[in-house]
C-alpha cells in the first residue's frame, strides 16, 4: 500500500475512534461504569488477511468467536455487511456485565443473545456511523443476528467474500479488555468498494 493511501486508512481510523467515543458512553450508562473503546488502526484485508486477523481473536477464546452481524442500506438501495467478532470468552464477560450477571454458565442463554446484538449494534453503528461521515452516506442498518462460529467453517463468512475493511477495536472495561474486530465485508455489488476506492484516490 502506498503512503497516501496509508494515510487515507489512518484518518480513516481517526474518524472510527471519534464515533466510538459515543459508543462508549452509551456502554457506560448501561453499566453504569467506566467505558473506554479505541481504534488501534484500520485495514483493508483480503481473505486470507481477514482469516489470520480472527484467528489471532480467536487466541484468546476457547475455539469459538461471537459475530454480531448487521446488514446496512443506502437510500440508493447499495448494501454492505457488517460483523463484530469478539472471542467468545470476552462476549461472555461484556455481557454479563452489562446485565450484572454472576460469571457462571458457560453458554449464551436467550437474554444475553439479545443483550450482545444490542452491544453489537452500537459498536457497528458507531462504524457506520464513522463510515458515513467520511463518504457522506445515509445508512440504515438492519436487525442484527448473533452467532457462535469457529474456524473449521471459516467463522462464517460468505463465501463470495474475498476482501473487507477490518476496524481493529479494544474495549475497556474495568479490570477487563476486549479485543474485536469490526468487519465490513466487500461484495462486488455492494456499496462500499466503489466509495473506497474514490476514497483512497481522492
Amino acid at each position: 500500500m502506498n503512503s497516501a493511501n496509508s494515510a487515507r486508512l489512518d484518518a480513516l481510523a481517526g474518524s472510527m475512534t471519534r464515533s466510538m467515543r459515543g459508543a462508549a458512553m452509551t456502554f457506560s450508562r448501561i453499566v453504569a461504569e467506566r467505558v473506554g473503546m479505541s481504534v488501534s488502526h484500520v485495514a483493508l484485508a483480503d481473505r486470507s488477511a481477514l482469516m489470520r486477523s480472527l484467528c489471532a481473536l480467536d487466541e484468546y477464546s476457547g475455539g469459538r468467536l461471537c459475530v454480531i452481524a448487521q446488514r446496512m442500506t443506502t437510500p440508493g438501495g447499495g448494501h454492505a455487511e457488517a460483523l463484530l467478532a469478539l472471542p467468545e470468552e470476552g462476549a461472555l464477560l461484556i455481557v454479563r456485565r452489562m446485565l450484572a450477571l454472576p460469571d457462571v454458565a458457560d453458554e449464551l442463554s436467550e437474554l444475553e443473545q439479545d443483550a450482545l446484538a444490542e452491544a453489537g449494534s452500537i459498536v457497528i453503528d458507531a462504524c457506520s456511523g464513522g463510515l458515513a461521515g467520511a463518504f457522506g452516506w445515509q445508512v440504515e442498518a438492519a436487525q442484527p443476528r448473533v452467532a457462535l462460529v469457529s474456524g473449521d467453517i471459516d467463522y462464517g463468512l460468505d463465501e463470495a467474500l474475498h476482501s473487507a475493511l477490518v476496524t481493529h477495536l479494544q474495549i475497556h472495561l474495568n479490570g477487563l479488555r476486549v479485543e474485536g474486530r469490526v468487519v465490513l465485508e466487500m461484495f462486488a455489488d455492494s456499496v462500499l468498494p466503489a466509495a473506497l476506492e474514490q476514497r483512497l484516490t481522492a
